[in-house]
C-alpha cells in the first residue's frame, strides 16, 4: 500500500441533511405552499365563474335560436331549458323530449303543466322510462361549476337534474316612482319579461307560447332573460347551508323556472318568510305606495319597502331571488345573447328595468 494513501476518515465520508436541516426545508416549502394555494384557488374559481358566465351565454343563445326556429320564445311557466336542448348540442335528450306524448296532452289540468309524470293524475306518457332517464341527467350548460350540494331535485318520486339558471319574475322592490307599484293589490301595468307571452296570460297550459324577440320593445341588450339562482334544493343563506331542502328546487326538465323574487332582511338566517312585508297602494295614485308600518318585517314580498334601506334582494338566499356561489356577483344573460358579471349591490331599480321587456324606463349605469 502507498504510504501515501490511507483507510477513508469520517470527514470524507458524503453526509445527509441533519435533522434541524430537513425541519427548515419542509418549513420552506409549507410556507411556499401557503402562499401559493390561495392564488391557485383564485385562479380556479376565475375559471369557474367564467364558465358558468358562459353558461348563461349559451342559454341565452339557445332561446334565441328557438325564437328564430319557431317564432317564440319558450314559456318559461312550463319550463324552458328542456326546450332548448336542440340548441346547447344535446340532441339525443332532445329526441326523447320531443317524441313523449301524454294522454291528456291536448286537453291539460292544472296538474299536468310541467312534462313529468305525477303520480296524482293516473296517467303515463307513452315513454316515461325514457324520460325518467333523461330528466335525472346532470347537463353542465345548466349549471354553475361553483355549486356544490346533492345536485338532484325530487318531483313525485323522480329524481330531476338540477338547473341553477332561471328566468326572471316579479320582483320584490318597486324603486319609489315606478309604474309597477301596486295599487289594492293589483299590478298598475303588464309585469313582462322576456318571455312573457304577448297576451299576459300565464296559465299553465303546456301549448302556451312564450313572447318574441319584437315584443321586446326596450331593446335586446337591456332586457334580461336569466340569471343565476344556484344550489338546488339545499337552502343557502349568506353563503352556507341553512336547510338540506328549501331552495328554489330548480330542474332543467321544468320544475321550478321562474323565481319570484322576495326581500330579505340581513339578519334573517333562515329565509324565514313567516312575517313578510307587503306594499300595496290604496290611495289611488299608481306611482304612491302606501308607506310601509313595519321595516322589521323578516322579508319582504312584492312590497315597496325600498326606503327602509335594510333588505337584500341579490346573494342573501337561493329561496326565491338570484343567488350565486361566486363572490359579491350574479351572473346573467341578456336577450341579445350576451352575459354579464352584475353587483349584488346593483341599484334595485336598474336591475328591475333590466327584469322588464317594455316598460320604457331609463336604464341606468350598472
Amino acid at each position: 500500500m502507498s504510504r501515501f494513501s490511507s483507510p477513508t476518515s469520517p470527514s470524507s465520508q458524503a453526509r445527509g441533511f441533519t435533522l434541524v436541516e430537513l425541519l427548515v426545508v419542509i418549513a420552506i416549502i409549507g410556507v411556499l405552499v401557503g402562499l401559493l394555494l390561495p392564488a391557485v384557488q383564485a385562479a380556479r374559481e376565475a375559471a369557474r365563474r367564467m364558465q358558468c358566465k358562459n353558461n348563461v351565454k349559451q342559454i341565452a343563445l339557445g332561446m334565441t335560436m328557438h325564437e328564430h326556429t319557431f317564432g317564440h320564445y319558450p314559456y318559461s311557466r312550463t319550463g324552458s331549458l328542456w326546450r332548448i336542448l336542440d340548441f346547447v348540442e344535446q340532441s339525443t335528450l332532445a329526441d326523447t323530449f320531443n317524441e313523449a306524448k301524454h294522454p291528456n296532452y291536448a286537453i291539460p289540468t292544472s296538474s299536468e303543466y310541467r312534462w313529468g309524470y305525477n303520480a296524482s293524475i293516473g296517467t303515463d306518457w307513452s315513454n316515461k322510462a325514457d324520460l325518467v332517464v333523461a330528466a335525472g341527467t346532470s347537463l353542465s350548460v345548466f349549471q354553475c361549476p361553483s355549486a356544490t350540494g346533492t345536485r338532484t331535485v325530487e318531483d313525485s318520486g323522480v329524481a330531476l337534474g338540477v338547473a341553477d339558471y332561471t328566468t326572471p319574475r316579479v320582483p320584490a322592490l318597486r324603486p319609489v316612482g315606478h309604474p309597477l307599484y301596486y295599487q289594492s293589490g293589483e299590478p298598475q301595468m303588464q309585469f313582462s319579461t322576456a318571455m312573457t307571452p304577448a297576451s299576459g296570460s300565464r296559465n299553465r297550459n303546456p301549448l302556451n307560447k312564450g313572447g318574441k324577440a319584437r315584443d321586446i320593445t326596450d331593446g335586446l341588450s337591456n332586457t334580461m332573460m336569466y340569471y343565476e339562482c344556484v344550489g338546488s334544493p339545499e337552502l343557502f343563506v349568506r353563503g352556507k347551508v341553512a336547510a338540506l331542502t328549501g331552495g328554489a328546487s330548480l330542474a332543467w326538465a321544468g320544475r321550478g323556472d321562474g323565481v319570484k323574487m322576495r326581500a330579505y332582511a340581513s339578519d334573517n338566517l333562515t329565509a324565514d318568510t313567516s312575517g313578510s312585508n307587503r306594499g300595496l297602494s290604496s290611495s289611488g295614485d299608481p306611482t304612491m305606495p302606501d308607506t310601509p308600518t313595519d321595516c322589521s318585517a323578516s322579508s319582504a314580498w312584492e312590497a315597496t319597502i325600498d326606503t327602509c334601506g335594510n333588505y337584500s334582494v341579490m346573494n342573501h338566499t337561493n329561496k326565491s331571488q338570484p343567488y350565486s356561489f361566486h363572490s359579491g356577483t350574479v351572473n346573467v344573460g341578456m336577450c341579445d345573447g350576451s352575459s354579464r358579471s352584475l353587483s349584488e349591490t346593483v341599484d334595485i331599480g336598474v336591475f328591475l328595468n333590466l327584469m322588464l321587456r317594455n316598460d320604457g324606463q331609463v336604464l341606468g349605469e350598472y
